[in-house]
C-alpha cells in the first residue's frame, strides 16, 4: 500500500532536466561565462558602465548642490557638472553604444536607474548654475567695490593720509583688473554669437554642430549677467538641442526661427551693455 507510486510522483530514474542541460552544454559551467565575445564588444559594455556611472555621479552632485554644499564654491559644481555632462555626450557619438544606448529614458528604465535628479540635468544640458544664472553683472561689481574703496579712503583720511594713499593706488589696480576681465569677457561672449550665427548661415544644423556653439554664448555671457532680453530663449533652444538625436536635424523654419532668436538676444546682451 505505501509503496505504491502514484501517477504524479517524480520518476526516481528519470533524469532531471537540469542535468540534461549540463551535460548538452557546449561550455563548461565550472568557468566564467564572458559577457562579450570580442574586443568590440567589450568597448561598447565598458561605454555603457561609464554612462551609468556617469548618471550616479551627477545625481550625487545635483544632491549636494541643492543641499547648498557648494555654496561658497559654485565653480567646482559648474565645472565639475559640465565634464561630466561633455563625457557623456561624447561617448554617446560611438554608433555602436549609442544604438545598444537607444534613449535616456530606456536606458535608466532598462538598468533600473533611480536617478530622477540626474536624468532632468542631463535632459536640460548644462548645470543649473549655468541654467539659473546668480552671476552679479560686472557693472554692479565695479560700483559696489569702488563705493566701497571710497568709503574706506575717507575713513582713512580722518586716520592717517598714507593709509588713504595706499587705499587708492590699491582700488586703481583692482579697477583695471576689473575692467581688463571685463572687456575679455565681452570679446569671448561677442565672439560666441557671430560664431553661432555664421554656422546656421552654413547649414549646421545637427546637436553635434550647434549644441556646444550655443553653450559657449551661454557661459560666456552669465560671466557679464545674470540676465538679457532673449537669455530664456537661447535656454529653451539649448535644452531642446540636448534632446535632439544624433541621427535628428534642425528644419529649415526652425533655422530661421533659431537665427531670430539669436540676434535678439545679442542685441539685449549689448543694450546691456549700455
Amino acid at each position: 500500500m505505501y509503496n505504491q507510486e502514484h501517477s504524479y510522483a517524480p520518476n526516481s530514474t528519470a533524469k532531471s532536466i537540469s542535468v540534461n542541460l549540463i551535460n548538452q552544454a557546449k561550455r563548461s559551467l565550472d568557468h566564467e561565462i564572458p559577457l562579450y565575445e570580442t574586443n568590440k564588444e567589450r568597448d561598447t559594455y565598458q561605454s555603457l558602465s561609464e554612462l551609468y556611472s556617469i548618471i550616479v555621479a551627477i545625481n550625487i552632485l545635483e544632491k549636494s548642490f541643492i543641499k547648498d554644499k557648494f555654496e561658497n564654491n559654485e565653480d567646482y559644481y559648474t565645472n565639475t557638472e559640465m565634464r561630466l555632462l561633455n563625457q557623456f555626450n561624447l561617448i554617446l557619438k560611438d554608433d555602436d553604444v549609442s544604438q545598444e544606448y537607444q534613449d535616456l529614458d530606456s536606458f535608466v528604465k532598462r538598468l533600473k536607474i533611480d536617478c530622477p535628479l540626474a536624468v532632468k540635468r542631463i535632459k536640460i544640458g548644462i548645470p543649473s548654475t549655468v541654467e539659473n544664472s546668480n552671476s552679479v553683472p560686472m557693472s554692479n561689481t565695479s560700483s559696489s567695490t569702488l563705493n566701497l574703496n571710497n568709503k574706506n579712503n575717507t575713513s582713512s583720511n580722518n586716520n592717517n593720509q598714507n593709509n588713504t594713499l595706499s587705499n587708492l593706488g590699491k582700488s586703481t589696480v583692482i579697477s583695471q583688473g576689473e575692467g581688463n576681465f571685463k572687456g575679455k569677457a565681452i570679446a569671448e561672449a561677442t565672439g560666441s554669437f557671430i560664431t553661432l550665427m555664421d554656422a546656421i548661415k552654413l547649414d549646421y544644423n545637427t546637436k553635434e554642430q550647434l549644441h556646444p556653439l550655443l553653450s559657449d554664448i551661454i557661459t560666456s555671457t552669465n560671466k557679464l549677467f545674470n540676465d538679457y532680453e532673449g537669455r530664456s530663449k537661447l535656454i529653451q533652444w539649448l535644452i531642446k538641442l540636448n534632446n535632439l538625436k544624433l541621427n535628428e536635424v534642425v528644419e529649415e523654419d526652425e533655422l530661421k526661427e533659431f537665427l531670430w532668436d539669436i540676434d535678439v538676444a545679442y542685441k539685449g546682451f549689448f543694450s546691456k551693455l549700455g
